[in-house]
């Protein structure tokens, strides 16, 4: 049985860094996630994720995930917030607001929750919503790392719709998107809802059976995470080398180490996509890197010749101390380290690999293996 139980606050800590990680630049910010599993810990006692092959087949599973981006708020659009009532939180955890708005507009009860993704808020807030509800959270996630786009999670490449959709947002605003001519679309209408939210809201959606979620989920992931923050902590008590201790252990790659010296970014149609440029330090002394985000990593460039690419995950932390950070957190003048993992062998398929691959994203490549790029 690939249970997880969390008990503890270093728990909780280990197992939201070691998703930060996973979710190569997105995710949701680790602070929200170690909020609310911390918080919901000291309510209400440990929580086990299941292995999902022992959920039973008939009861229904759902899936709770913050939708949106973290970008930074103009002074403009902090004035808007107030006028338009923004002002003081109604619910603490939305996620949970939006699973219970799921049972009333479907009229099924739900038994279980799958995270839809891996990272710093998206893997811990979900278990944090099951264990407050006294519901059982899955040992695995749809996406086996974090992604900008809803659609991007397995259920919905195998076919299954994104709708009945439901959105929650902090301030007390709920909304349903019922039914959509597809995905993609039901991304968009998400992604506006969390515009009017000035960033994010909080979703429920791929509501199904336990015999459908096994069909999809990629199993034991929330046990990886908590496994890599455990060893980044463990390692940096020991005063041993954290980005080192991160190769070994998951089997990533060294992809560059340099100085951040220009940023551009934007927020068109709701991602928080754009570049980082950075010149080398150590051994990557004389040569540049450049990376493309659209709320996580996706396009690697060497000396401006295309590199790694998605669905080949290229996660990032700082140089002195291994931590990952977030793509909104870094900032000119930081050293930064990059580090590859190759795909989850389901996402080299080619129905996955047609949602994920550079062509995806609108770059004219191909998408090459890691290992046939980096020695």
């Amino acid at each position: 049985m690939a249970n997880l139980t969390i008990s503890t606050e270093q728990d909780v800590e280990d197992l939201a860094w070691g998703a930060c990680f996973q979710g190569i630049g997105g995710g949701g910010v680790v602070s929200e996630g170690l909020r609310l599993l911390k918080k919901a810990i000291a309510a209400h006692g440990p929580v086990t994720a299941m292995d999902p092959d022992a959920f039973p087949d008939d009861e229904y599973v759902v899936t709770t995930s913050f939708m949106g981006n973290r970008a930074p708020l103009t002074p403009e659009q902090e004035e808007q917030k107030k006028n338009l009532g923004l002002v003081e939180w109604k619910y603490e955890n939305n996620l949970l607001e939006a699973l219970r708005f799921m049972e009333k507009i479907s009229g099924k009860k739900i038994s279980g929750i799958v995270p839809s993704e891996l990272g710093g808020a998206n893997t811990p807030g979900p278990m944090a919503t099951a264990l407050s509800l006294g519901i059982t959270p899955i040992n695995g996630d749809y996406t086996g790392k974090a992604k900008p786009e809803t659609k991007q999670g397995m259920p919905c490449i195998e076919g299954v719709p994104l709708t009945p959709m439901t959105s929650v947002d902090k301030w007390g605003n709920k909304a349903v998107v019922y039914e959509t001519v597809n995905s993609a679309l039901a991304e968009r209408e998400g992604k506006m809802l969390a515009t009017a939210a000035f960033g994010n809201t909080a979703m429920a959606f791929f509501l199904m059976t336990g015999r459908e979620m096994k069909k999809y989920v990629f199993r034991n992931t929330l046990t990886e995470c908590f496994e890599i923050g455990r060893h980044m902590r463990l390692t940096r008590e020991a005063g041993g080398d954290v980005r080192q201790a991160l190769l070994d252990f998951t089997g990533a790659k060294m992809l560059f180490e340099g100085k951040v010296v220009r940023k551009e970014w934007g927020i068109p149609d709701g991602y928080y996509s754009g570049y980082h440029w950075l010149e080398g330090t150590g051994n990557w002394a004389g040569h540049t890197f450049k990376v493309w985000f659209k709320n996580e990593n996706h396009i690697t460039w060497l000396d401006e010749k295309p590199y790694v690419t998605t669905p080949d995950r290229v996660a990032q932390v700082l140089t002195a101390s291994g931590q990952p950070i977030m793509t909104q957190e870094i900032e000119e003048g930081m050293n930064i380290s990059f580090m590859a993992v190759p795909s989850r062998a389901r996402h080299r398929e080619p129905k996955a690999l047609s949602f994920m691959e550079p062509r995806h994203y609108g770059f004219d490549m191909d998408y090459v293996p890691m290992e046939e790029l980096v020695k």
